[in-house]
C-alpha cells in the first residue's frame, strides 16, 4: 500500500476541520507551477461516457431501459454526524433514476460506500446481463473495492498494519453486489474516479441529493416508473 492510499484509509472518521487542515499543508508541500493535463477522469460535457450514445435502448426483464453508468456520492455533516448519500443511474434511453438516503450518525466514506452499494443493488435487480460503469469521487471506495479489499480478507479483514479494517460490514456488503453483479453481466464493473465538485453533472447531481438527506431537506428525486413498479412488487 502507498503512503497515499494509507493516509486515505488514516482520515476516515476523522473531522472536516482537521481534514481540511490536513490537506491544506499537503498543497502548500506540493505547491509549484505545473502543467494541467485533461484526463478521462475529469469533469466531461455529459454524465454519460461516450459509450452511452449509442441506439442501445434495450430493456432489461424489468422493463428498465440498459443502465450505462452509474453516478454516486456521500455527505456528512461533521464526520462522523449526520450524512447523505445519493445515487444516480443513467439510462440508454436518456432517461434517469435517482436514489439516496440518510443516517443520523455516520461518516462520509460509510455514505460513499452505502451510496455505490445502492446503485449496485438496482443494476443486480434488474437483471440486466450488459456491463456497466460506476463514477465516484472517493479514491477511498475506488481503491477499497479494486485492490485493497483483497489483502484484507487474506489477512482476516485487518489492514497491511495489522488494524481492524474500518467499516468492515459495508465493505462486505459492498463486495458482495460487486462479486453478483460481474457474476451476472460476466464482467467487472469498471470503477471510474471523478474529482469533486469540479462541474461534472452526474457527480453535482449526486451531490445535491446526498447533501440535502444529510441535512434533512426535502429534495425531488427523478423515478423511473419501470423502477418503481418492480420495486414495488419486491422484485
Amino acid at each position: 500500500m502507498t503512503p497515499k492510499d494509507q493516509l486515505i484509509q488514516e482520515l476516515d472518521g476523522v473531522s472536516d476541520s482537521l481534514t481540511a487542515q490536513v490537506l491544506d499543508f499537503l498543497r502548500f508541500l506540493k505547491a509549484k507551477p505545473s502543467t494541467v493535463v485533461t484526463t478521462s477522469s475529469q469533469p466531461q460535457a455529459t454524465p454519460v461516457p461516450q459509450s452511452a450514445k449509442t441506439a442501445d435502448t434495450a430493456k432489461s426483464a424489468s422493463g428498465l431501459p440498459t443502465i450505462k453508468a452509474i453516478y454516486t456520492d456521500g455527505a456528512c455533516s461533521g464526520n462522523p454526524g449526520p450524512g447523505g448519500w445519493g445515487t444516480v443511474l443513467y439510462l440508454a434511453d436518456g432517461s434517469k433514476h435517482e436514489l439516496g438516503g440518510a443516517d443520523r450518525a455516520t461518516t462520509n466514506n460509510r455514505m460513499e460506500m452505502q451510496a455505490a452499494i445502492a446503485g449496485l443493488q438496482v443494476f443486480l435487480a434488474s437483471g440486466q446481463t450488459t456491463p456497466v460503469e460506476l463514477y465516484t469521487d472517493s479514491e477511498y471506495v475506488k481503491k477499497g473495492i479494486t485492490q485493497w479489499i483483497a489483502g484484507w480478507k487474506r489477512r482476516g479483514w485487518q489492514t497491511a498494519a495489522k488494524k481492524p479494517v474500518l467499516n468492515k460490514d459495508l465493505w462486505q456488503q459492498l463486495d458482495e453486489v460487486h462479486q453478483a453483479v460481474a457474476q451476472q453481466t460476466g464482467a467487472p464493473v469498471q470503477w471510474i474516479y471523478v474529482r469533486g465538485h469540479a462541474g461534472n453533472e452526474g457527480n453535482e447531481r449526486c451531490d445535491t441529493i446526498a447533501r440535502a438527506f444529510s441535512l434533512n431537506r426535502d429534495v425531488a428525486l427523478t423515478e423511473h416508473p419501470a423502477a418503481i413498479a418492480w420495486a414495488k412488487s419486491g422484485a
